[in-house]
């Protein structure tokens, strides 16, 4: 009986082009409209870590100075999101997490060392504890993370990505193969698989949606070598170092440090917040954190959304485009009552030979899903065109963090059939309710 009903469905399409060809068109349009601005949406602002977002914390600590705080926002003081260096390895030392780690960075001009100096490339580059590798499951492709003596004693290694070990080592396991950083040479010990977390949740707000760093290095080695570079690093201060020497720079009470602390569980955040306190207080001796102990912890949720690089109140884009797809479907709803009108002669001389309001009910509802199913596909072709032109308007993204999922592929599909079935409902249902003995006196 389905392939009847789909014969007659294809007949009544193609008696009706233009008609037909309106409707799946004004479905497709709403579609594509729809699904571009949710896909846009949902791969900007996904959960870039859902195994650890509620265990991974980002530590600020409120240590400006006693007459200065960092930030007022909406009449609330916000302590600053990154720490000092004293701080940082302070916290560092005491390991009160599972794993911990500060992030710094800074760049430098980078060359395999069977390059010549022309092609060296300005490079920027992360510094980090070991623990950053488990913290934030960056994947290996080849080798892993250095060891602790590398985090102790700042030594040369580093771990580089995937495009980077193309680029110097044309993609060959390239472990122990040596790489300059400005003058000195750092040896290669990882070298990362396909890591693109987004939104990037553990950099500058304006990196968010960068891909990662090429290089991570031991934090303890930037320091070591004095890697600084003013220009790649949120530095500020509420008191000037004592002179323009990098260890004042260490020594003083400017932040520019991110750390990050992960917790067995979201419980043992209060907890994690005691030590906090009970380490400012311990400070306030030698005459630091003379403000309000008003420091905070934020998972990362919280931390993409107080950075403002998500939003938590719903993307009111989404809505809209939502709602531009509803006006899309009701302009197609009243298509459908007047092609299903125009038909009100057939269907009277169905029911005189025997069909009932069922088969007159599942014989509209094929045609509606065949309409629903083929704008669904052409919505398809649209979103991707809309895609297509994001990434060009948005060039500052990787490409490859645009495209369609197979399951978004999916729900565009099944949202387009579902959509026209229900918008097509209230025609089929009238369609249905056609009496035969007022058709056939008419004919």
């Amino acid at each position: 009986m389905f392939s009847y009903y789909l014969k007659l469905a294809l007949i009544s399409l193609r008696k009706t082009p233009f008609l037909s060809f309106l409707m799946i068109a004004t479905i497709a349009i709403g579609i594509g409209a729809a699904m571009t601005t949710y896909t846009v949406s949902y791969l900007l602002e996904k959960d870039p870590i859902p195994s650890k977002s509620d265990k991974l914390f980002n530590v600020r600590l409120n240590s400006y100075g006693p007459d200065k705080p960092f930030n007022i926002s909406q009449g609330k003081e916000v302590p600053p999101y990154i720490l000092t260096y004293q701080d940082a390895i302070n916290l560092q030392n005491a390991k009160r997490g599972v794993q911990q780690t500060p992030l710094g960075n800074f760049k430098m001009m980078t060359r395999s060392t069977e390059q010549p100096i022309t092609d060296a490339k300005m490079t920027s580059i992360r510094t980090a504890y070991r623990d950053m590798f488990s913290m934030f499951e960056v994947p290996f492709k080849f080798g892993g993370a250095w060891d602790e003596s590398a985090d102790k004693d700042g030594l040369e290694v580093a771990v580089i990505s995937s495009d980077l070990n193309d680029e110097l080592f044309n993609g060959e396991n390239s472990i122990g193969k040596l790489l300059l950083i400005g003058d000195l040479q750092y040896r290669v010990v990882g070298v990362t698989d396909d890591w693109y977390p987004v939104p990037k949740f553990f950099d500058y707000r304006t990196r968010a949606f960068n891909k990662p760093r090429d290089i991570i290095i031991p934090f303890q080695a930037q320091i070591n070598n004095q890697h600084w570079t003013s220009s790649d690093i949120s530095f500020q201060c509420w008191k000037d170092p004592e002179d323009e020497s990098f260890t004042a720079v260490l020594a003083s009470e400017c932040v520019w440090v991110s750390y990050w602390v992960e917790l067995s569980s979201a419980a043992e955040r209060d907890s994690y917040m005691d030590f906090l306190v009970n380490y400012s207080m311990e400070q306030r001796q030698y005459g630091r954190f003379l403000r309000e102990p008003f420091h905070r912890l934020f998972d990362v949720k919280e931390q993409l959304v107080e950075r403002k690089i998500i939003k938590d109140d719903g993307n009111v884009a989404v809505w809209l485009a939502f709602a531009f797809l509803i006006v899309c479907l009701l302009n197609c709803m009243a298509m459908m009552v007047a092609k299903f009108h125009s038909k009100a002669g057939e269907v009277g001389l169905r029911r005189a030979v025997g069909a009932s309001k069922q088969d007159i009910f599942a014989q509209f509802t094929v045609e509606t899903c065949i309409i629903g199913l083929l704008g669904g596909i052409l919505g398809l072709v649209l979103a991707q065109i809309g895609l297509s032109v994001t990434a060009q308007l948005y060039s500052h993204l990787y490409a490859e963090m645009l495209e369609m999922t197979y399951s978004i592929v999916m729900m565009t599909i099944v949202l387009a059939v579902v959509s026209a079935v229900i918008f097509g409902l209230l025609p089929t249902l009238h369609a249905a309710k056609v009496q035969p003995s007022s058709q056939l006196k008419s004919l």
